[in-house]
């Protein structure tokens, strides 16, 4: 592939620079994708990274970060917004400000790529857009699905910012699928939004595996929108194996749910990464992943990529993002009988595809950038 020299921001939250985390598990991968593309990057943040966020920064030795010398406080901004329902936090959105300032000061970049609202405004604030290339990649949920059913874990003035977003001028808007593309056709856009996949952040995913394969793989936080309860429940009606791949707190949430529904076969691994990963995922027999609702879905893309034959639930129509990658549907009403009827039946499915598939990627993110 063409090797290029380019300067990336790339602009996230700490709260979202986590390992497991979906933005943080694209950032992984976007930085494999750079180290081999010849970039540099800067990550930009709100604020010092610590715990799972610093233990991400040590991991990523290739990549530059910057955050301001001087922190304001989110306290205020939690308080006032308790039950109000989340809103843009403008003391991030100062702290992204002078954290820009001082990236600037060092180097400037040819491309900006932000994954954090907040930072967006500050961009905008700053008219860094003006400037420099310029693009916001579509990791929130509410910019993505259609307005009626977006959560309401957000304020409606963050849902109206979102929506603003791309008509910004010389902002371009990123998605990981066409069918992004059609849920978002009630925006209005600057300039037509571009698919750019998600590099895979964990290239073991695409490796040979010859080991045992059992079990029905869940991936992703205990929260509603995940729907482990239906995960749980369509075990627990099956009598299948489970495996769970979470996060360190969803570990005890799903005991939890598993004691309640009598489920004794089961594993569980919490924020695990690399190797460990990749061989857990590959060892499940098959995946089913209910989330009512994604922005992509991420979880899929990684079973779907390493093999791994995955169930989605047809009403819910995320699944359309895989149309083409071979997963396989049913309905909500028959989720325990297709569940049983797939794990009898399956097969390890090409992962030469993906492997053609995260070339292709590369070679559009290095077209792009």
């Amino acid at each position: 592939m063409t090797q290029t020299s380019k300067h990336i921001y790339f602009v996230i939250s700490v709260q979202h620079f986590i390992p497991t985390g979906g933005i943080g598990s694209f950032f992984r991968g976007f930085l494999r994708m750079a180290n081999a593309s010849n970039w540099d990057v800067t990550v930009v943040l709100d604020k010092k990274p610590f715990g799972q966020s610093r233990e991400l920064m040590e991991a990523s030795t290739n990549a530059k970060f910057v955050w301001p010398a001087t922190v304001r406080s989110y306290a205020e901004h939690t308080k006032a917004t308790q039950f109000k329902g989340e809103q843009i936090n403008q003391a991030k959105v100062a702290n992204f400000k002078d954290a820009l300032g001082m990236a600037l000061a060092q180097r400037e970049p040819d491309h900006i790529l932000i994954n954090t609202p907040d930072a967006f405004q500050s961009v905008e604030e700053l008219g860094l857009q003006d400037r420099f290339r310029t693009t916001f990649y579509t990791l929130h949920e509410n910019l993505v699905v259609p307005p009626g059913e977006a959560s309401d874990v957000f304020a409606q003035e963050y849902n109206e910012f979102l929506y603003r977003i791309p008509s910004v001028p010389n902002v371009r808007i990123a998605t990981q699928s066409n069918f992004n593309v059609q849920r978002m056709n009630a925006l209005k856009f600057w300039t037509s939004p571009i698919i750019l996949q998600m590099p895979i952040p964990d290239a073991e995913l695409l490796l040979p595996y010859t080991g045992p394969r059992s079990g029905v793989l869940f991936i992703g936080r205990h929260e509603p929108r995940k729907d482990p309860k239906l995960f749980v429940k369509t075990i627990a009606a099956t009598g299948l194996p489970a495996k769970v791949l979470t996060n360190k707190r969803g570990i005890k949430k799903f005991q939890t749910l598993f004691a309640k529904h009598g489920v004794t076969d089961f594993e569980i691994k919490g924020q695990i990464t690399g190797k460990e990963k990749t061989d857990f995922i590959k060892s499940a027999k098959v995946a089913f992943h209910p989330a009512t609702s994604e922005s992509y879905g991420f979880s899929a893309m990684e079973t779907l990529a390493a093999g791994v034959p995955t169930l989605l639930i047809e009403e819910r129509e995320w699944w359309r993002s895989f149309a083409k990658d071979g997963v396989h549907l049913t309905s909500a009403g028959d989720v325990p009988s297709e569940l049983s009827k797939l794990y009898a039946t399956a097969k390890p499915q090409n992962a030469q595809i993906w492997a053609a598939r995260e070339q292709g990627t590369q070679i559009a993110w290095q077209a792009y950038i």
